[in-house]
Formats: C-alpha cells, structure tokens, sequence
C-alpha cells in the first residue's frame, strides 16, 4: 500500500476536496492528513464533516493526525477561553447540522501525534534536532508546533506547519524529510506527497487554492443539504 500524505488544509474544504477527488485511490493507498485541518481559511466545519464521512466509509485507510491548530481548539473548548480564529471555528461547528460539537470534540481528541511504520514517520511539525520530548504536545519543540530544523532519522519525515516559500513542496536532504505545507489558506496550494510504503517519493502532488476557500468569498458560500452529504 501506498500512501498520500496531504498538507495543512486550513478550513480549505473545497480545495482538500477536489484534491481528494483527483487524487486518491483507496484500492492501493492510505490517505493521511497531517494536521492543521481547521482554522483560518472560511470552512473549517464543513473540512471536519468530510473528514468524519472519508473516515466511516474508510476506516482502515484513513487517518488525520492532530496539528497545533487542532490542539489549540481543544484547549479553548477546555477552558471556554477562545481567540478568534477558534471561535469561528467554534460557531461553524455549533450552526453545522450534520455536526454535534461534542462529538467533533471527542473525535479531535483521539486524534493521534504521528503515524509511522519503519520506514516513514509522518507528524504535524516534525521531529526537532533538540527536542528532548518530541511527542509530548506540551514540551518544547513537539511535534504540534516545531519551527526548529528537523533531526535526521533512518526514517523519511514527513512534515507540515511551516509555508514552504516556493509554495511546492520541498525535500530537505540532511534532514531526510519532506515539508508539505504551501499555503492553501493564503490562495497559493494544497500540496501532498504520494509516497511507497517503504518510503521512495512516487509523485509531488498539488492544487491551486479553490476560489470558494478564499477569505472573501466564505460569505458568499452557502451549505446546502447536498453539499453536507455529497462524498466528493
């Protein structure tokens, strides 16, 4: 099996979608998502609500990992404390009809930090050079929130979180990693890497920036019933 490891989607549901559509083959591959699926781009619930359908009519071939972002929304739902960027996420939830806050909690909360086999681990920020707890998500430089450069391992890492400036994914050879986020939420791509199950590259894949997941047009992007039950 192979597998295609799709970047930071940033509430950017319809661009995850058509990349989800073109892309993937669930005959002979995994499907993960490294995290960051929520938050700042416009359809952060809608994002959660395909993930949950992809899940159920796939549930041993696709995972999402938890990002800082989705760490981040735990904690304000914790704590009833929110910024602005989980509360609208928060309020898309709540006025979702196919979603029930308590549940898409629960659901974020059993989120795994990484998926591995032998040969490729695949987490939201990397693994630091320095990090002396790495899966711990409230240690220094985890894998939630890392901006440090990555310690190279036997395994392939694979990476997100930090825009990648080319907007296009890049490989870090003393690092032995891949970096994967190119900006979707700023209008540039969505990027994922189809790679084998032992860890050779196969294809670099990405998709512009739906014009529906831009900022300006959230307002004018309605849900519509079909839309909510529709797969791809």
């Amino acid at each position: 099996m192979n597998l295609l490891v799709v970047g930071d989607v940033h509430g950017c549901h319809y661009t995850f979608k058509n990349l989800v559509k073109a892309h993937w083959n669930p005959e002979n591959e995994f499907l993960i998502q490294l995290g960051d699926f929520i938050n700042k781009g416009p359809h952060s619930a809608k994002v959660i609500r395909f993930a949950l359908k992809l899940m159920n009519k796939y549930p041993y071939l696709v995972y999402f990992l938890r990002g800082n972002h989705e760490h981040m929304f735990l904690d304000s739902l914790r704590s009833g404390s929110f910024n602005v960027i989980n509360r609208e996420t928060f309020n898309q939830v709540k006025a979702h009809p196919k979603l029930e806050l308590n549940k898409v909690k629960n659901w974020i909360k059993s989120l795994p930090i990484k998926w591995e086999n032998k040969n490729v681990l695949i987490t939201h920020a990397g693994v630091s050079r320095t990090s002396i707890d790495p899966f711990n998500p409230y240690s220094d430089h985890n894998v939630l929130i890392n901006r440090e450069p990555l310690k190279l391992m036997q395994k392939l890492q694979i990476a997100g979180h930090v825009v990648q400036p080319l907007g296009k994914p890049t490989y870090v050879p003393r690092e032995n990693a891949w970096h994967i986020d190119t900006g979707a939420y700023l209008g540039m791509k969505l990027s994922a890497v189809r790679i084998s199950y032992t860890g050779q590259l196969l294809q670099i894949i990405t998709v512009d920036t739906d014009p529906r997941d831009l900022p300006q047009s959230a307002a004018n992007t309605t849900l519509s019933t079909n839309d909510s039950l529709k797969f791809f």
